[in-house]
């Protein structure tokens, strides 16, 4: 069973890039939860929402960057 050296690159790829994605955003997301405990001061809530965008925002980029590499072969 041989694998073409081309999808081997791809692959590497992905799991590159979205390792990336998911490592920022386990962090950006555990600061956001941490913001919102409940011995956190007055005012981080909405820090924690800003937070939480900013993740998610970048979590759909790379998301986005990665659908282009797979249509940019083609």
């Amino acid at each position: 069973m041989n694998v073409e050296p081309e999808f081997g690159r791809i692959l590497l790829r992905v799991v590159l890039v979205g390792g990336t994605i998911m490592v920022i955003g386990a962090t950006g997301l555990f600061f956001a939860l941490r913001a919102f405990s409940p011995a956190a001061k007055k005012g981080s809530d909405f820090r924690a929402v800003v937070i939480v965008i900013a993740v998610l925002a970048v979590v759909m980029v790379g998301c986005f960057v990665l659908l282009i590499f797979s249509y940019s072969k083609r």
